[in-house]
């Protein structure tokens, strides 16, 4: 679009220099008379251009604006990014997005959800600060670039917004929970944590996913329990070599199934709870969190189609999903600083009572740490949307693990989970049908 407009442009300023130069030829003898007939020609060529600039402007316009909301968007701040990218101009990234947004739509309209995202869009103007860029960047979602800013002051700037967003007089929250329209904003910075613009993206994305996954109406910094893990351990050179190799199947994991990432960071969230909860020393502590992380590692060897299945699996399909967990150890029991996550892996799908897998081994068998992984894993999974079973409610889900204490998990273990998920406000507002996170 743009070198279109400006091939236009030169076009258009091509002729006109060549009109002037035939006329000046002309009539260069013609004295007084023919230097009023050249100016005459000239004011007439440029009124009879007049309207093509003014919509070749609004062409330029429309390609890098919004139309409802009047700011940047999804392209133009793309572009941004690659300029300051290109300079290796050190900037913060802020993605947000609006709470309940369907809902909101779903009670008043799609024409009232309009006027909500063009409110959100004043509001953002209205509080912008110096060499803040905003743009739209997908329906209900906001970029906000600031050119040289550390993370410690995106996060003040992202704090900032997102309370003047909750304080904000807007139409029709009397619908939504907490009576009120929020917003949750992740956060990432260059080049700090990220080295391309890509992992940027996905740094930030993962960032606000895990905010509104956490409770909403929230500032979430980009964290990383690998690079956390890699920091506190004392690796040899070889076991850089294996950590980077474990890295990359978690980098392919992600990109197969998203869900899967997604939930082993959650599950690190609910077992570190627990296990603070009933005093694990910090040393277990700091395997557990690794373990919990590491968990599923092995799905990346299980075929696509098995993991992704829409339904359920028959019995050759099950077996082959029940060997992540060796094929987990298998990938992981090569580096020797994480030795004391291959229990982890290994047992959480034991059941307390036995008849779990891979060993079929019961109670004080199963290591601690394995019985604390095993019930958030279950409870992660009963609380999220797959394609094969219906999303739980967090109340639901407690019925179910009160159900099951003493058969698949530690009866000595449920009721302390419960008490730190409720005081974490995990999915408080969620129903049973209310799937969708990012967009909630």
């Amino acid at each position: 679009m743009k070198n279109a407009i400006t091939l236009q442009f030169v076009v258009v300023y091509g002729v006109e220099i060549l009109i002037g130069l035939l006329l000046s030829v002309a009539l260069r003898d013609a004295g007084l008379a023919g230097a009023i007939l050249f100016t005459g020609l000239i004011l007439l060529v440029a009124y009879s251009y007049r309207d093509y600039f003014k919509m070749a402007h609004h062409f330029k316009e429309l390609s890098i604006r919004d139309e409802l909301t009047g700011l940047h968007n999804h392209r133009w701040i793309q572009s941004f990014m690659d300029e300051l990218f290109e300079q290796k101009a050190p900037f913060a990234l802020l993605m947000l997005d609006i709470d309940h947004f369907r809902r909101y739509n779903e009670a008043w309209g799609h024409v009232e959800g309009d006027g909500a995202l063009k409110r959100i869009a004043e509001i953002l103007e209205e509080s912008r600060i110096q060499d803040e860029e905003i743009a739209r960047y997908s329906g209900e979602e906001f970029a906000i670039a600031l050119p040289g800013y550390s993370l410690e002051q995106a996060e003040i700037r992202a704090e900032n917004i997102r309370r003047a967003v909750e304080q904000a007089d807007i139409k029709g929250v009397e619908r939504l929970p907490g009576k009120r329209l929020t917003v949750s904003i992740g956060v990432a910075h260059y080049p700090s944590m990220a080295e391309s613009k890509t992992d940027l993206l996905m740094m930030v994305d993962d960032a606000l996913y895990k905010g509104k996954f956490t409770g909403r109406n929230k500032v979430s910094i980009y964290t990383s329990v690998l690079e956390d893990m890699k920091r506190s351990l004392a690796l040899t050179e070889d076991d850089e070599e294996l950590f980077r190799t474990i890295k990359v199947f978690l980098t392919f994991l992600n990109s197969k199934d998203r869900y899967t990432y997604a939930h082993t960071e959650r599950d690190v969230l609910y077992a570190e709870a627990l296990a603070k909860r009933i005093g694990l020393p910090e040393e277990e502590l700091r395997y557990l969190r690794f373990g919990s992380f590491l968990h599923d590692i092995g799905k990346v060897e299980v075929p696509i189609e098995v993991l992704t299945k829409r339904g359920p699996l028959t019995k050759d399909e099950w077996e082959i999903m029940k060997s992540h967990v060796e094929l987990g150890v298998n990938i992981v029991k090569p580096i020797a600083a994480l030795e004391r996550c291959l229990p982890i892996i290994r047992h959480h799908h034991e059941r307390f009572a036995g008849g779990g897998y891979p060993d079929g081994i019961e109670k004080e068998e199963i290591p601690l740490s394995a019985r604390i992984l095993t019930i958030a894993d279950s409870f992660d999974a009963m609380t999220t949307s797959r394609p094969y079973q219906r999303k739980r409610t967090k109340e639901e889900a407690f019925v179910e693990l009160r159900a099951c204490a003493g058969t698949q998990f530690d009866p000595e273990l449920v009721e302390p989970f419960i008490e730190v998920v409720r005081e974490m406000g995990l999915l408080a507002e969620e129903s049973p049908d209310d799937t969708d996170i990012t967009g909630a």
